[in-house]
């Protein structure tokens, strides 16, 4: 899935610069955008300026690590246990060339602009694969042992994005707000997804997926019509023939991408995973009219697994905007892009939470927001409720 890319030259230092106009100070999102564009315009915020830090958030039991460079996450564990679930890392020669000079993928990191690969003309002015803030370094404007508030501009795009971070008071959850405003005078198409990716040996042949999504298709059958060979989560097909392949299991050497929209009753979107033999759950809840696509993508090699991506967002094909443009792509009633007018402010949000599991674990049967609390129904043979309390910091704790 993340095959280099064909080399191209590189945007030289200082190509694309984004100047403070009048009309930025009509802006909701405050003066940290105004603070970004400044220090980039006068050459003090620049891509590709790696130094390898990391904030880390702490409460008595979880500890949350982000990368300054790229601004992923790329730990959340408990303190007295060393799995860390966000542990995959791709190394910086497997990254598309046009990568190279920044952060890799890694853990959780954000896509934003586009998913996947930009054309070829972009890849020519120097626009990388999933956008520039999964490469670029963030600057932090505030933090906390619970808080950090940081952002990050894509001058390539157009685009700025600020993000808060909340990990709550006590329990093993924390929550991102985040806002994308368009700088340019133009409005445009694009994307932000949420590659949350999962790594040995949290990630093994018998970690479970979970998740109240419907209806999916396989990226490599999806252009230019998703709706030919489209199932029901979590039973997919794994070729034309319509060989079963279930969604939920990590076995197997078939390498895929599954994407899936949910059913219109749903308020909220999740996903977890879990590993039985490491006793541990990761999950994430979000609004489905934020993020109306889920992305399961998995890779093994001799049936090890070695990557699970729980990519929600909102786009399901991960074709440039060229191709999405020439053909009809909706997919029960959703395109693959989202609109965002000039000066445009877009909003959105997440929950992640960490659950202690027995090794007799079989399943999330459904997850509820209820008030103040993530309420997950878990068979462990017997069915039970967990109940995360949630305690934020600064931030409403309700969805």
């Amino acid at each position: 899935r993340y095959r280099n890319a064909e080399t191209f030259s590189t945007i030289a230092a200082n190509t694309s610069k984004i100047t403070r106009g009048d009309k930025f100070d009509n802006m909701t999102s405050g003066n940290s955008l105004h603070l970004a564009l400044l220090l980039f315009s006068l050459g003090l915020m620049k891509p590709g300026r790696m130094n390898g830090q990391q904030k880390e958030l702490t409460n008595k039991m979880v500890s949350l690590k982000i990368n300054i460079a790229g601004g992923a996450y790329t730990h959340f564990g408990f303190i007295k246990d060393s799995i860390n679930p966000l542990s995959w890392k791709l190394s910086q020669k497997d990254m598309p060339v046009n990568n190279r000079n920044g952060a890799p993928f890694q853990g959780h990191f954000l896509c934003l602009g586009r998913w996947g690969s930009p054309s070829e003309g972009e890849i020519k002015k120097g626009v990388p694969h999933n956008g520039e803030p999964s490469r670029d370094k963030w600057l932090i404007h505030s933090s906390s042992n619970l808080n950090v508030k940081m952002s990050c501009i894509a001058p390539l795009d157009g685009l700025h994005i600020s993000r808060n971070v909340v990990l709550d008071k006590t329990a093993p959850l924390w929550k991102v707000e985040e806002s994308v405003t368009n700088t340019s005078s133009l409005g445009r198409i694009y994307n932000i997804v949420q590659h949350a990716t999962l790594g040995p040996p949290f990630l093994n042949t018998n970690t479970i997926v979970n998740s109240n999504a419907a209806d999916g298709f396989l990226q490599e059958y999806c252009y230019p019509d998703p709706d030919v060979l489209s199932y029901k989560w979590p039973n997919a097909w794994k070729d034309t023939t319509r060989t079963p392949l279930d969604l939920q299991s990590s076995s197997g050497d078939l390498n895929y991408v599954s994407t899936h929209v949910f059913p219109d009753s749903c308020k909220y979107g999740w996903i977890t995973a879990t590993s039985p033999s490491k006793q541990l759950l990761i999950g994430y809840v979000w609004r489905t009219s934020e993020y109306p696509w889920l992305n399961i993508w998995h890779h093994s090699k001799d049936g090890v697994p070695l990557a699970k991506g729980l990519e929600f967002g909102t786009t399901g094909i991960g074709k440039p905007y060229s191709d999405l443009l020439q053909r009809e792509t909706f997919f029960r009633g959703h395109q693959s892009y989202e609109y965002i007018d000039a000066a445009e402010v877009k909003r959105k949000s997440f929950f992640c939470f960490l659950v202690k599991v027995p090794e007799q674990f079989k399943g999330v049967e459904k997850i509820e927001v209820k008030g103040s609390s993530i309420v997950l129904t878990l068979n462990s043979g017997t069915v039970t409720e967990h109940v995360i309390a949630i305690d934020l910091l600064l931030t409403g704790p309700s969805l």
